[in-house]
């Protein structure tokens, strides 16, 4: 039988070979799967044999995985801010570049954790990897996750009961805000920001994943001119979804930041608006606060 080395090594060069991105890596993360291995264990114990149960069991997922479709649906999960994720074709994989509104929101929430009870809307929750995390992280928060499908929500509560905070975060079905029973302190948003002639452009991986939570419209920003506008409205007619001194976070694709800061001062003039950058430097977060911070 083979040691886990030499499988690794192999199941690397059959990756590289196909320009799977990221081969290296996806070859650990395989083995560690067919293996019950944590990851440390999988350089700690190079040695160790590989059954032929487990390398048909990796032949299978490499088989797949050729016809590039994406590695956390074929394991049907992901790692996003240090939890696993159910994850299926129903909803789209959590990206890492979201962790930096993860932990923008977590700056925002704690600077006004002391003076009241915080309410959280992550709308277009798909995983719930956002509301999850918050609710981890903001033991005394209440969320509201909201999205427009069945399936979703299906996945996401299935993550929102795996982690425990089944008792902070209520899941919620309909259009952007609507669904949203009593105003928010923050509201969280990874929305589709993709310019529909963009998509069939993308890697293959990218193709498996469902269209709605990809497509943002002509140029990418429909989703969020129809959420700044639910927000702004709501502010005029008295049926506030957003509290006065609340915050809206958007993640964006930097190229569409200049022109989501002119729509966001335009549903809020008196607002202070700011862009966050993620971890390679590159602007991602869009951050309305209506009253300076919280």
């Amino acid at each position: 039988m083979p040691n886990l080395r030499t499988v690794i090594q192999e199941t690397h060069r059959t990756l590289e070979s196909a320009s799977i991105p990221d081969a290296r890596l996806e070859a650990e993360v395989m083995v560690m799967d067919v293996m019950r291995m944590p990851r440390h264990a999988i350089f700690a114990e190079q040695e160790s044999q590989v059954s032929p149960q487990q390398q048909e069991q990796l032949a299978a997922i490499v088989t797949r995985r050729l016809t590039r479709e994406p590695l956390a649906y074929i394991l049907n999960y992901r790692e996003f801010y240090g939890v696993n994720l159910l994850v299926n074709p129903a909803v789209l994989i959590p990206r890492p570049e979201t962790e930096t509104m993860v932990e923008h929101a977590l700056f925002m929430a704690l600077m006004g954790m002391e003076s009241r009870e915080l309410v959280i809307a992550d709308v277009g929750t798909g995983t719930g990897a956002i509301a999850v995390n918050l609710a981890i992280h903001l033991p005394a928060a209440r969320i509201y996750a909201s999205d427009a499908y069945d399936a979703t929500l299906d996945v996401a509560a299935y993550n929102v009961r795996m982690h425990n905070v089944a008792d902070r975060v209520t899941l919620l079905k309909g259009d952007l805000l609507e669904p949203l029973p009593e105003p928010v302190d923050v509201i969280v948003a990874n929305l589709p920001y993709l310019p529909t002639e963009r998509i069939p452009t993308l890697q293959p991986e990218v193709q498996w994943e469902p269209v709605a939570a990809l497509d943002g419209g002509a140029d990418g920003l429909d989703h969020v001119r129809r959420l700044l506008s639910q927000a702004a409205e709501s502010q005029e007619d008295g049926d506030n979804r957003l509290k006065p001194h609340g915050v809206i976070l958007l993640e964006m694709d930097p190229e569409q930041m200049t022109e989501a800061q002119s729509l966001a001062s335009e549903a809020f003039p008196e607002a202070e608006i700011t862009v966050e950058p993620d971890l390679a430097g590159l602007d991602r977060v869009l951050s309305v606060s209506l009253a300076g911070n919280l």
